[in-house]
């Protein structure tokens, strides 16, 4: 679908959006392959729990609709389960899971323009080499503690800003923003036994919002956030590159919630068995994206929008069950050429389904 353009009208400015994040999936008290990952019962000691975790890349449309785009799943080696001491055990981790995906990305996707939504643990200098190195945008969450030579200039330079160039003050969904801005930060950092230097954007946004309590009552609620950006930061850029690409994050982690707790069972284990357990991750998420395309096309969208996802997943499964089918009528359809249409951006304003 990638190769024919498909997806083309739901781009954002011709590039796909893919947000890269982990996930557990299943919990075990026994460790059934050496692959399984185990930390610590707080509670027991001495005891162990083992479970499975994997690193997402999905992409994010302009219309809502997320599909599945590459797994890898965190695993240990037979050698260091040998290991017996705790401190020198290094298990596999996000980070080195995450370099992995890169390659496989790169390799299976060598000329996709990406811009690739990251959360915090990714605010690293290895991690900002690898996606200049493979032509990548990036918006990267950076919390306060991560980086803090960058941090540190970078509220020094906003403080001498005193003519207000770097900042833009906007409403955006009921909330008051006001963003500032520093291009253009040396970070150094070391890699393996050499000493680089990347340059840095630093963008950081501070809103807030009324909200009614549990009492009815109108209350104030602030928040603050702020993002490493691939490009220089600007009047006219930064409303797009944070609200419109870096806060789409969100619509990942409302899939895990989906996958894990609207019909999937993604907690659940089907087979302790490693591969089995892979090969039904990669089942459901086929199913997963079918799913979605469905609910976003154009013959289904006004039928969700009005009683919703659930009811729609409900009747349809009344009607898949309980109903005698027309098996020449459906030999037909399967023969006749079919094409999915989806949903575009200017539909989803108004056509939105419901939660």
């Amino acid at each position: 679908m990638i190769r024919k353009k498909k997806f083309r009208n739901l781009l954002h400015k011709k590039r796909y959006l893919a947000a890269v994040d982990g996930t557990q999936k299943y919990v075990m008290d026994k460790c059934w392959d050496e692959r399984y990952l185990h930390r610590k019962i707080r509670s027991k000691d001495g005891e162990y729990q083992y479970y499975a975790y994997v690193l997402e890349a999905v992409l994010i449309f302009s219309n809502g609709m997320v599909l599945p785009l590459m797994s890898v799943f965190l695993e240990n080696s037979a050698e260091l389960e040998a290991i017996e001491n705790d401190e020198e055990w290094k298990q596999d981790c996000e980070l080195k899971a995450f370099y992995r995906l890169a390659k496989r990305l790169k390799q299976e996707f060598p000329k996709l323009p990406l811009t690739l939504i990251l959360d915090g643990l990714y605010a690293k200098g290895p991690v900002i080499e690898i996606c200049r190195k493979n032509k990548w945008e990036f918006m990267i969450v950076l919390k306060d503690k991560s980086l803090p030579s960058v941090w540190e200039e970078a509220q020094g330079l906003m403080r001498l800003d005193t003519n207000g160039e770097n900042r833009y003050e906007r409403t955006w969904q009921g909330r008051q923003q006001m963003f500032r801005w520093v291009n253009d930060i040396e970070y150094e950092y070391s890699y393996g036994k050499k000493r680089r230097v990347l340059t840095i954007h630093l963008v950081m946004c501070e809103e807030s919002w009324e909200k009614i309590d549990k009492k009815g009552c109108v209350i104030m609620k602030t928040a603050r956030h702020a993002w490493i950006s691939s490009s220089p930061i600007n009047r006219k850029n930064v409303h797009e590159r944070c609200n419109l690409i870096a806060r789409k994050r969100w619509l990942q982690e409302n899939n895990i919630l989906k996958e894990k707790h609207q019909g999937y069972h993604y907690k659940h284990i089907f087979s302790y068995d490693w591969n089995a357990m892979r090969g039904y991750h990669y089942l459901m998420h086929i199913a997963r994206m079918l799913n979605e395309m469905a609910l976003h096309s154009i013959p289904l969208t006004e039928h969700v929008k009005e009683f919703g996802i659930q009811s729609f997943i409900k009747k349809f499964r009344a009607a898949m069950t309980h109903r005698e089918f027309d098996t020449k009528r459906l030999r037909r359809v399967i023969e006749s050429p079919g094409q999915l249409r989806l949903v575009y951006e200017d539909n989803w304003k108004t056509s939105r389904p419901a939660a």
